[in-house]
């Protein structure tokens, strides 16, 4: 049966969405609205309003309504899906659509209700929520659907994601809160406390980028940061090294692989036994973390491998999921609402 089905992947940071009668990724831009203030009209999304954070004037607010993979403003995020629809001209005709959430394996009731609320609001045919770690492992070219233990850790930028998965279905799995914009967090406040600069979170993400690495073997890198000093309030400059931010990453990542060891140890021995073969797969735009894959591969002593597109690998699985399985035959095993 043909249907008109909306895959939409709602980021902490970015906010992806998936059309079945495109068959491609039709908008993929910042979870960010620009409000006035006095009204909390919306008056611009995405790549516009982020562009202006940390530099808007008096009557206008940048805010991110998804904070750590929870919606926290539901009326700003129906908003912000609204702008989306319409600006892929989408708004007019969604009464006939059948639309996909992506949600946390470990999805509490209250974020689905929400979740539901919204496709209520966009007068959507149907509503479904699939968990992060399927759609992301779907995307990664591994047969979920067979009797073998696959183990997903899907780091995004408000929370990461974890999970075991044998036959399409999930046997263990966890979410954390440690995730990119922790990492971006714990280097900003490392600058403020240890070296007496204050810098933006955006700085903070441009330090992650491009000398963050958790490799034992790189040689230290060094980079000029450019902030506002805390002692004298003025503005000025320092250069920092990829060992200290290795110092200040490495600890994080610590304690993701507790997360993921508990993953494992709650399930049988002989699904355990399936991860010495197949491992662990990276998706999630923290993946690309310099030297995450080998420090994985140190503390866990298992294979490790980061999936194709490892950024796009949830509205990928999406797209695997919409094109390819037949929904009126897997109802149920869907969260349909």
């Amino acid at each position: 049966m043909n249907r008109s089905i909306i895959g939409v992947d709602l980021g902490s940071y970015n906010t992806k969405i998936y059309s079945s009668e495109s068959k491609k990724i039709v908008f993929d831009q910042p979870t960010c609205v620009a409000v006035d203030p006095s009204t909390m009209q919306v008056k611009e999304i995405g790549y516009l309003a982020d562009k202006i954070q940390g530099k808007t004037p008096y009557n206008f607010d940048v805010i991110y309504p998804i904070r750590n993979g929870i919606i926290y403003d539901e009326s700003l995020t129906y908003q912000f899906l609204l702008k989306a629809l319409s600006s892929i001209r989408l708004d007019k005709t969604f009464k006939s659509y059948t639309i996909i959430f992506s949600c946390p394996s470990e999805c509490s009731k209250v974020n689905e209700n929400v979740l539901i609320s919204l496709g209520k609001s966009l007068q959507a045919k149907e509503i479904y929520l699939e968990p992060q770690c399927k759609l992301a492992a779907l995307s990664s070219g591994e047969n979920v659907f067979s009797p073998n233990a696959n183990l997903i850790c899907n780091i995004g930028a408000g929370y990461t994601d974890i999970a075991i998965i044998s036959m399409g279905e999930i046997v263990s799995s966890t979410t954390s809160m440690i995730a990119s914009t922790t990492f971006d967090e714990a280097i900003r406040r490392y600058m403020i406390q240890k070296q007496h600069l204050s810098i933006g979170i955006k700085t903070a993400e441009y330090i992650k980028m491009k000398i963050g690495d958790l490799s034992s073997v790189s040689e230290n890198q060094l980079l000029d940061v450019k902030g506002r000093d805390t002692i004298t309030s003025l503005p000025t400059s320092m250069v920092i090294s990829s060992s200290e931010i290795k110092k200040v990453l490495s600890s994080l990542i610590d304690f993701l692989c507790l997360k993921i060891t508990d993953v494992i140890s709650s399930v049988d021995s002989e699904l355990a036994s399936d991860l010495i073969k197949n491992g662990l797969i990276l998706t999630g735009g923290g993946a690309l973390l310099g030297g995450l894959k080998d420090y994985f591969f140190k503390n866990l002593s298992l294979p490790v491998r980061i999936a194709k597109q490892c950024e796009d690998a949830v509205i990928n699985g999406m797209k695997v999921l919409i094109d390819n399985i037949h929904f009126e035959d897997e109802k149920s095993k869907r969260r349909k609402v």
